[in-house]
């Protein structure tokens, strides 16, 4: 009986392994009528902007294949953490994922550019810059590490919310503020005269209801849905990092597909960025809007005054990033 059963698994794990990644059991390069699904894993939930753009590959990428290509979803991390999902893509045993760059640094440092300062004016600004030779230049990179980058994707401007009034800079002086753990979005704030800490996110709201930390930072959508505007008084307008993402396809799943369904891939790509970028825009003014119908007052900063004050950030990381800002002009 053992003995049956342990067949039964071997062969059960042999059928799932030829149906991952789009492979098939007699061709590494699958046909245009053979049924693929792919797997796509994100962090966030499905109502998130990140849900929205991998719904919006999904459908596309089934239209143009006529139904060959779907794709099963995996959000709220069910599959795994971040880094984990990252690393399934560079090893092939997930398909598709949409990232955040500052996620990916360990497989292509130069991501770390997108964490300086003020570095885009607007959405436009940065859709215009990521789309074209620093993008190109950043997806070469990706592509070594077994990742396509098959469009980029954005979370929006970084935000302030504090417990107390923040109207200009001299106001950060001393200012207790949670960042990531990510050094370039420390400096920053520490080069405003605030003193930045590292939280986890999980311990965030607690940390700032027990007054541990006076000020956080983050989009207004994540602002907005962990109603951190119970535990804040003021939400001002920083601007201070627009946060990129990429939506990455495994290499060892996009490069058994024919150049047809590679074609479809990145088609349902393009089209998943439009629709993502658009309502990463809305849902941030529809999020900031909440937050201050919640009773959050409202500042805006002069964001060329806190530019001036963060260009230590730039001399810190110019030999790091100088040429990639180079191309950026």
């Amino acid at each position: 009986m053992k003995r049956v059963i342990s067949i039964a698994l071997v062969t059960a794990l042999a059928i799932s392994l030829c149906a991952c990644g789009g492979k098939t059991e007699n061709s590494p390069a699958a046909s245009n009528t053979e049924k693929i699904n792919l797997t796509v894993a994100y962090a966030d939930p499905e109502d998130s902007v990140f849900g929205k753009g991998a719904n919006a590959f999904a459908e596309k990428l089934e239209e143009l294949s006529g139904g060959t290509i779907t794709c099963t979803m995996y959000p709220n991390g069910t599959l795994g953490s971040i880094p984990e999902v990252a690393a399934m893509i560079q090893q092939g045993t997930c398909d598709v994922s949409p990232i955040v760059t500052s996620s990916l640094m360990d497989f292509c440092p130069e991501l770390g550019v997108f964490d300086l300062p003020f570095l885009f004016a607007d959405y436009e600004d940065a859709n215009d810059t990521i789309n074209g030779d620093v993008g190109d230049y950043l997806s070469s990179r990706m592509a070594e590490q077994n990742m396509h980058v098959a469009s980029w994707m954005t979370m929006g401007f970084r935000e302030t919310t504090s417990n107390k009034p923040i109207n200009s800079l001299t106001d950060f002086n001393g200012l207790r503020i949670r960042t990531q753990s990510n050094e370039i979005h420390q400096a920053i704030f520490n080069a405003l005269g605030a003193s930045a800490t590292i939280i986890n996110f999980s311990e965030l709201y607690t940390a700032m209801e027990q007054g541990t930390v006076d000020a956080q930072e983050n989009p207004y959508v994540n602002i907005n849905s962990n109603a951190y505007y119970e535990v804040q008084d003021y939400l001002v307008e920083t601007n201070h990092v627009f946060q990129l993402a990429a939506l990455l396809v495994s290499d060892s799943t996009y490069n058994k597909l024919t150049d047809e369904q590679k074609g479809w891939v990145d088609q349902a790509a393009a089209y998943a960025a439009d629709v993502e970028w658009e309502a990463t825009e809305a849902d941030n003014e529809a999020a900031k809007q909440a937050c201050i119908e919640a009773g959050m007052t409202f500042v805006e900063m002069d964001h060329d005054e806190l530019l001036a004050a963060t260009e230590s950030v730039y001399d810190a990381y110019k030999d790091q990033y100088g040429e990639l800002l180079s191309m950026m002009e």
